[in-house]
């Protein structure tokens, strides 16, 4: 399209930028400003090619933008917004129109736009909200317009100036001469202007004359700040032509200055029209000058007397200082080794002009409208003067002294900021020459930060008409308390101050003198004073400026200023503070403008990588201070909260944040040499947040949903991870009253927020857990439902909520012994039934879909135990189950909780699954459903508890049963007891699909349920409980022949049924083979009872039957069958049988088979073992037996006395494993009373026998005497506490002293006893054997 269709496809960007301005679609979101400013510098790059094409198109917005009628604040705040980058890309477009592709149709097309630009700059309105910002846009414009098309714009003026020399009003409309103000002008273009001024200035009006005088002194500062070379060659090779425009332009503007009004008007353009006269100006440098100079030689000499304050007038004096400055100014453009006359003419002025201008007694000022023209000009000056000579610091130290008014103040700090941005000429000094006064500033700074603190009662707003405490007070336009002047006179001098830090921040860094100390804690008072500012939320600019002064100040090399003899130290200090104060502010949410905040904030953490990457050997020095742990917690909390905002930009932010705090952690790891586990327990979760936060076209819901599958990976409990989510869940309780209180719109921000709170505590609810000791079961009361209802229904009102004031007190006992988590679960369980009119449906569907998808896996037991308890108390009461909506509905709601969760094999489940039956909330289910009829709304709900059911045989492995089998014959029960229950008395077809579904998935369930299940009668024992095995698998059987026959028939009935039936023939077919299955499940299990029921079948009369008995068989013999595991008791009976054979004992006394494990089982298992062979030994009282066997085979095993018993070998795990079990109590009992007496043992008693440790008035025999004495209280207590001595210890005990007993060596005898730590004389355990014996 764009190679044949160059016109539209132009044209389609240029409508697409239309489109997307902020008065087309409203309120601009991160998304639409980004694709806007794609789409402008798409047509920037496109007028490059077809410049006609996007100007047209451009011109065309611009005037329809500027017809449009609008209405409201938000209205024109969006229509100025378009203005503005309308505006924009037209300056950018111009600037980068090519000169060689100049034509003529170009030349039209700038003549269209002039119009449109000019009404910009024509209809500016003082005091207006916008209008300074699109005038200044617009004179860009402008400016680039001229840049290429100068004849166009000059043509205007030419023409207006020709218009007005034939006006006879004396009120003429002087816009267009003001253009000159705004253009580009270079040399040739200022003498053509001179040259057209001098044409017709005599003819013009007094107005008119006086426009072209204020303009053409802008016109030639242009040409000066744009051109300067071109000027300061001036002075090198004057140029005759423009000498002569400009003095006789001179002598015009000399004739019409008749009064003394007239001539303070003139004499700022008259010294600029003298400066571009180099030889006229030196000719009346002399004593004696010629006739046709004598004019400029007298206006020099009343320049000076009125700058003196001998004119006569204030008018003049005013004057004649902003004469002086400009003179002043442009001397700074002439270079010093050029010699011209021009610096005698400064040098005579420049002391009287600074007396003037900086007098703090008696401060310049030409009245209430001309304020911001007052601080240009004395600003002009310090700058000037700085140039000219900045080592004459008197007007310096004016401005700095604290008594000096707040515009002083304005003054120097906005100068500096000036000659530090605009320092492009070689000769013109730099700011390290004031950076002596760096303490001044950093005072001025403080003070300054300190007022307006204190004046928070203040708005806070910048104008661009700024009203500083100056000379006068009371004769303001608006009549505003002084105080409220004082405070935004110091907002502004604030701004303009953090303005400066941000351009140069070794001006406020500079610490010549100061001690380390001192340095580190005026850098520490600077930095944190910024850090203040970052959270104004009523001044925008402040804050922006704020943050980038501090990411400025956080460059490396500005780092090593801070405090350069100790940088590193300094660096963890102080950065650290600005993390801890920053992330605490964005975690309250204290900040409008969050998201920009924690963009800045990444750009600080990647400036501070960058600094310990360049100190890597060092990284760590001095990071161990509390404020460094204390800002990392604060930082993880606060990337953490940002995951569930709903700002997915500010998601996707937070994530990339993660990499740099995982790079932090490989800088310190490695200076350290440790792991970086140790620094960033999390660190590999991090990573991987850090991985995807490119995903910037993903959806919300997606980026949520990876989110919190990474969150629930999250292992290890850290402050950070543990305080963020019990901050998540404060906000998350208020933002749940607040939507139950107060609903709005379901897409309300604030709803998407509290969705994304549920998602984040679910997932990361594990790794709080793990930091608290698990509270028990919980008993859940779910609260919903209308009053009638709670008072038949089991979930009502938890205790809390109900207005008795003894249930009230119990239940705040309670709660306070459970965790966040536990109460977060349980706020959840009630909003599962939550009843409210306008956001019930969405608070349920939420919450029901969160548990089941998002819950960390770790929660599992907890949520199963809580819904265990809530379900059972359905059945506590005495008489019927009661039946009501909110009942059901919970245990709807439950059954896709657990059907959610069994089905998502989350990462890690299979872990936490089985450590929580299930079983007794499975078969309450069962029950409570069972009685719920026949209704389309119970077979739904029977429908899916058997899917659930057959789900829970598939995680069968992974759940935990109490008696498994019990427990599946208990629920065959139930779920047989539905199939074929309604589906032939069902007359409605969809009541029929319904009902079949639900057989078909009872049978499924079934079918999964029979799989290796031995049936189990309830009742009955030796003949008759095979008997009653024998009449529940005909009974089974019997049910399952019959659906068979059932499908039959009905396949048989539809057969003569056109298609309309065959989405229940396929129905059945899958029904059918489910039943064959169930069959073949059910007698593979039960051969011994069943096969005399089912074996005649294979003989039935009818095919179809016998057809069926084989494919069961088939399946049987495919399967495999097993005749002699049928029992009833066959779980406790296999297990009784291995416990015999493992504690099989011989005659001698010998163990075969525990000595045999002991030989073939690996050292890593060792542990576990001992731990069974301990329990199953004790279990049978032969724990003496195994002790003597094992210990018997070590000793045999030796090879010599240092390798006997050593730690790492079966007998000496045995014995740990004895003493940790069985002497756990007898310890507590025996030390607890001991270890108390010596803690609450008086101060002035001590045991301490260290001559070199004694403290002052302590006696080394007293303390000597003090130990014998505790030192035999627990040796006696030791002593007399045999007979409580755990009898299986008595065993160990014995065992050892008959194996030492029958070793004869006494070398060997007491290497032994060394290496068991006994006595030697075998005093504790001959005593222990006597009592044994």
């Amino acid at each position: 399209m764009a190679a044949h269709k160059p016109v539209e496809w132009v044209q389609a960007v240029i409508t697409r930028f239309d489109e997307q301005l902020p008065i087309k679609v409203g309120h601009q979101n991160t998304h639409t400003k980004i694709s806007t400013e794609h789409n402008k510098e798409c047509l920037i790059n496109i007028s490059k090619y077809k410049f006609s094409l996007v100007i047209s198109g451009l011109t065309t917005i611009l005037k329809n933008v500027n017809n449009m009628r609008i209405f409201g604040e938000a209205s024109e705040k969006n229509l100025y917004l378009s203005q503005l980058i309308i505006l924009d890309t037209l300056e950018k477009c111009l600037a980068g129109q090519s000169k060689d592709s100049l034509r003529l149709d170009e030349t039209m097309l700038v003549k269209q736009l002039l119009p449109e630009i000019c009404h910009f700059i024509h209809t500016y309105r003082e005091g207006h909200q916008h209008a300074a910002e699109l005038r200044a846009s617009a004179s860009a414009v402008l400016f680039s317009l001229s840049c290429n098309n100068f004849n166009a714009v000059f043509s205007r003026i030419s023409t207006r100036l020709q218009e007005l020399t034939v006006c006879l009003e004396d009120n003429v409309d002087v816009h267009d001469i003001e253009l000159m103000q705004y253009i580009n002008v270079d040399c040739s273009k200022l003498k053509r202007l001179l040259q057209e001024t001098v044409l017709k200035f005599k003819t013009l009006k007094k107005p008119a004359q006086l426009a072209v005088i204020n303009s053409l002194e802008k016109a030639f500062w242009n040409w000066v700040e744009n051109y300067p070379d071109e000027f300061t060659m001036l002075y090198q090779r004057p140029q005759a032509d423009m000498a002569e425009a400009a003095e006789k332009l001179f002598d015009l503007v000399d004739n019409f200055a008749e009064s003394a009004k007239r001539k303070a008007a003139v004499w700022p353009l008259q010294i600029i029209l003298l400066i571009l006269c180099p030889e006229i100006t030196h000719t009346i440098s002399k004593d004696t000058v010629e006739d046709s100079k004598a004019n400029k030689k007298l206006f020099l000499d009343s320049l000076r007397k009125a700058l003196a304050g001998q004119g006569g007038s204030k008018q003049l004096m005013e004057s004649s200082a902003i004469a002086c400055v400009k003179l002043c100014k442009a001397s700074t453009y002439i270079n010093w080794e050029d010699h011209s006359t021009i610096f005698l003419l400064v040098q005579s002025i420049v002391m009287d002009l600074k007396a003037l201008l900086f007098n703090p007694a008696k401060p310049f000022w030409r009245g209430a409208g001309s304020q911001n023209a007052d601080i240009e000009l004395m600003m002009d000056c310090f700058v000037s003067c700085f140039r000219i000579n900045p080592h004459n610091n008197q007007h310096f130290k004016v401005c700095l002294a604290s008594s000096s008014p707040s515009t002083f103040h304005f003054v120097l700090v906005n100068s500096l900021h000036r000659i530090i941005t605009n320092s492009h000429l070689d000769w013109w000094p730099k700011i390290d020459a004031v950076y002596c006064y760096s303490g001044e500033l950093r005072f001025m700074f403080s003070e300054t930060l300190n007022r307006v603190a204190q004046s928070t009662h203040a708005p806070l707003r910048m104008t661009p008409s700024l009203t500083f405490k100056g000379k006068v007070t009371t004769s303001l336009k608006f009549k505003e308390k002084t105080t409220e002047l004082d405070t935004r006179s110091y907002k502004c001098l604030l701004l303009a101050l953090v303005k400066l830090i941000h351009a140069d921040p070794k001006l406020m860094l500079h610490n010549p003198v100061k001690q380390p100390p001192e340095m580190q804690s005026s850098t520490a008072e600077l930095i944190i004073g910024l850090v203040h500012l970052v959270p104004l939320t009523n001044t925008t600019q402040l804050s922006q400026e704020a943050m980038e002064a501090l990411l400025v100040l956080h460059q490396p090399d500005s780092i090593e200023q801070w405090n350069p003899d100790a940088p590193i130290e300094t660096f963890w200090d102080i950065s650290s503070q600005v993390l801890f104060l920053i992330c605490r502010k964005l975690i309250g949410q204290q900040m409008v403008n969050g998201t920009e905040v924690l963009k800045w904030l990444r750009e600080i953490l990647i400036c501070r990588n960058k600094f310990l990457l360049k100190n890597k050997e060092c990284a760590t020095m001095g990071g161990g201070i509390p404020i460094c742990r204390q800002a990392q917690t604060k930082l993880e909390v606060c990337l953490y909260m940002f995951l569930w905002s709903p700002d997915t930009e500010a998601v996707l932010v937070a994530m990339s944040c993660f990499r740099h705090l995982c790079e932090e952690a490989d800088i310190r790891s490695a200076a350290d040499e440790v792991s970086v586990q140790t620094i960033l327990p999390n660190y590999a979760t991090f990573s991987e947040l850090a991985s995807i936060s490119n995903m910037m076209g993903t959806g919300r819901s997606t980026l949520q949903k990876r989110v919190m599958a990474l969150l629930r990976r999250i292992e290890h409990p850290t402050p950070g991870n543990i305080e963020a989510w019990e901050d998540t869940y404060a906000k998350w309780d208020q933002a749940t009253k607040q939507i139950l209180n107060f609903p709005k719109n379901k897409a309300d921000d604030g709803q998407q927020e509290w969705i994304n709170m549920t998602g984040f505590l679910c997932a990361l609810g594990g790794v709080c857990l793990q930091q608290r000791s698990t509270p028990g079961p919980a008993t859940y009361s779910p609260p919903m439902g209308s009053m009638n209802e709670r008072k038949h229904s089991m979930i009502s009102m938890g205790p809390c909520e109900l207005s008795n004031p003894m249930a009230s007190a119990s239940c705040s006992s309670s709660a306070s012994s459970e965790t966040p988590v536990s109460r977060f679960i349980d706020r959840l369980l009630s909003l599962l039934v939550c009843g409210h009119d306008r956001v019930g449906l969405h608070v349920r569907t939420n919450v029901k879909d969160l548990l089941g998808m998002e819950l960390s896996p770790a929660l599992y037991p907890m949520l199963f135990n809580k819904l265990r308890n809530s379900i059972g108390k359905f059945f506590d009461t005495q008489g019927p189950v009661p039946i009501n909506d909110t009942n059901t509905q919970f245990v709807e709601q439950t059954i896709a909780i657990m059907k959610n969760l069994l089905d998502n094999h989350t990462e890690g489940s299979s872990e936490h699954l089985g450590q929580a039956s299930i079983e007794t909330m499975m078969l309450n289910l069962v029950r409570y459903v069972r009685i719920l009829g026949n209704m389309v709304h119970a077979i739904q709900i029977k429908t899916k508890l058997c899917q659930l059911v057959e789900v829970m045989m598939e995680r069968r492995d992974d759940l935990s049963f109490c008696q498994e089998m019990k427990f599946r014959n208990k629920m065959v029960e139930y779920l047989t007891d539905w199939v074929m229950g309604t589906s032939n008395q069902a007359a409605d077809d969809d009541i029929k699909c319904l009902t079949r579904d639900l057989d078909q998935a009872s049978m499924e369930a079934v079918v999964s349920l029979l799989a290796g299940l031995p049936l189990q009668p309830e009742e009955g024992d030796g003949v008759e409980l095979m008997e009653a095995k024998s009449q529940l698998f005909l009974k089974y059987f019997t049910l399952f022949m019959n659906l068979l026959n059932d499908c039959s028939e009905v396949e048989d009935e539809g057969q003569a049924v056109s298609g309309c039936k065959r989405g229940m023939s396929r129905r059945l077919a899958s029904l059918r083979h489910c039943t064959v299955l169930a069959m073949s499940n059910l007698l593979n299990a039960n051969v011994d009872s069943g096969l005399m029921h089912s074996i005649g079948l294979g003989y039935h009369k009818d095919l179809q039957t016998r057809a069926t008995f084989m494919e069961v068989l088939t399946k049987i013999l495919q399967q495999g069958t097993e005749f002699d595991t049928l029992a009833e008791t066959v779980l406790a009976d296999r297990f009784e049988r291995l416990v015999e054979l493992v504690t099989m004992m011989g005659d001698q006394g010998e163990l075969p088979i525990a000595m045999a494990l002991a030989n073939v089982v690996p050292g890593s298992q060792w542990d576990e073992l001992a731990r069974v062979l301990v329990t199953l030994f004790d279990s049978r009282h032969l724990l003496y037996q195994l002790l003597w066997n094992m210990f018997s085979k070590e000793v045999e095993l030796a090879d010599s006395m240092q390798t006997l018993f050593r730690g790492n070998s079966l007998a000496s795990k045995i014995m740990t494993f004895c003493f940790k079990v069985y002497g756990a109590a007898y310890l507590q009992k025996l030390l607890e009373p001991l270890l108390k007496g010596v803690i609450s043992t008086p101060e002035h008693i001590s045991f301490e026998v260290d001559s070199t440790r004694l403290e002052q008035g302590e006696n080394l025999e007293d303390n000597q005497r003090n130990l014998l004495q505790i030192t035999e209280c627990f040796f006696h207590a030791i002593i007399g506490s045999s007979s409580e001595f755990p009898p299986q210890l008595r065993s160990v005990c014995h065992c050892l002293y008959q194996l030492l007993f029958q070793i004869r060596t006494v070398a060997f005898d007491y290497r032994v006893n060394s290496t068991l730590g006994l006595n030697p004389r075998y005093l504790v355990v001959s005593r222990f054997r006597n009592s044994t014996d």
